[in-house]
């Protein structure tokens, strides 16, 4: 029951952020420290990328989260812990070897839901057997 808890807040919690992005998005790029970009020659496209790109990764984390919590399926859970593990990678990436700016909540927030994603595939685990 836990597990099911940990994962179905996690992915709640994905799933506002992308309606964020759907109903809101100068916001919530605001709430990663961006903003909402034009691509070249003056055109939207880089705003298209942003917008596209951030709705589908909260989504997809927030549904398959969502999913194994209701099915209480550990297997739905990898893909979350695998977008917000590597999200949290290449962020700090981006400080090594690019000189980016830690943003360092995020980070935090991405390592500490991917420890609780994968204690809740551990305790779906151990309920199975």
């Amino acid at each position: 029951m836990v597990a099911r808890a940990i994962s179905g807040l996690i992915g709640l919690f994905m799933l506002y952020s992308a309606l964020g992005w759907i109903l809101d998005p100068t916001t919530a790029a605001a709430g990663l420290a961006m903003v909402l970009v034009e691509g070249p020659g003056d055109t939207t496209l880089g705003m298209n990328t942003q917008i596209g790109d951030f709705t589908s990764f909260f989504f997809t984390a927030g549904l398959m989260a969502c999913i194994g919590a209701y099915r209480n399926e550990h297997v739905w859970l990898y893909a979350t812990i695998s977008l917000l593990g590597s999200a949290a990678l290449f962020r700090t990436y981006a400080g090594l070897v690019h000189g980016a700016d830690y943003l360092t909540m995020a980070i935090y927030a991405e390592i500490i839901m991917s420890a609780l994603l994968v204690l809740s595939v551990y305790l779906m685990k151990k309920a199975d057997s």
